[in-house]
């Protein structure tokens, strides 16, 4: 099963970061339905609750791992403003993994 790794907008206003992660879960959902194994990075936020003292690199740098072990990087909607989502795109064509932002394009190249 080909692991995907989901990207997106999460860094924001309190209820725009719950928001973002409601739409990266609802994505990712999504991406499983369609025959996949995902990561979703904002499931550290649970972690981040708990600890109480992460920061944003904290977060950033548990979740590039699994962009580098992911076999493709899947783009939420909206997230063409964060930073955070540009420079995974980066790391994941650095390393010659596939990005795709549509779930058909998705689903054919996991045909292949």
């Amino acid at each position: 099963m080909k692991k995907i790794y989901i990207a997106g907008k999460l860094n924001d206003t309190a209820v725009g970061y719950i928001k973002n992660c409601h739409k990266m879960i609802k994505t990712a959902k999504e991406v499983r339905s369609a025959g996949f194994s995902v990561y979703v990075p904002c499931i550290d936020f649970l972690e981040g609750l708990v600890d109480g003292g992460f920061e944003y690199n904290d977060y950033f740098d548990n979740s590039q791992p699994w962009l580098l072990a992911s076999d493709a990087v899947f783009l939420t909607p909206g997230w063409g403003s964060s930073e955070g989502t540009k420079r995974e795109i980066a790391l994941a064509r650095e390393n010659d993994i596939p990005v795709f932002d549509n779930i058909n394009s998705l689903v054919a190249w996991g045909q292949v």
